[in-house]
């Protein structure tokens, strides 16, 4: 039982990093240069702590269209209450 117990975990944890490596060649590669920038710098400050959900958070940003991401971050149109989380609000307050 605890061998099985410990291969799931070990299956959890390569979900995990195979999710993170997927979502890092898309934060590098947006196609507005200073998006591209941000998130490069985002992860390599955040990325070896996030937590499932920051991830999904996240990932839910990469589905915009890179000007109104970047209007959002801007403050030049009106964050969606869907977009409303920590992960947005640490990513456009970073520096």
């Amino acid at each position: 039982m605890f061998k099985l117990f410990c291969i799931i975990i070990k299956l959890m944890i390569k979900d995990k990093e195979i999710k993170k490596k997927k979502l890092l060649y898309r934060l590098k590669y947006r196609g507005i240069k200073e998006l591209d920038i941000l998130f490069e710098r985002f992860a390599f400050k955040y990325f070896n702590n996030i937590n499932d959900k920051d991830l999904e958070e996240l990932n839910s940003l990469l589905e915009l269209k890179d000007q109104d991401l970047l209007d959002f971050i801007l403050n030049k149109k009106e964050l969606p209450s869907n977009l409303k989380n920590k992960t947005f609000y640490r990513l456009q307050s970073f520096k």
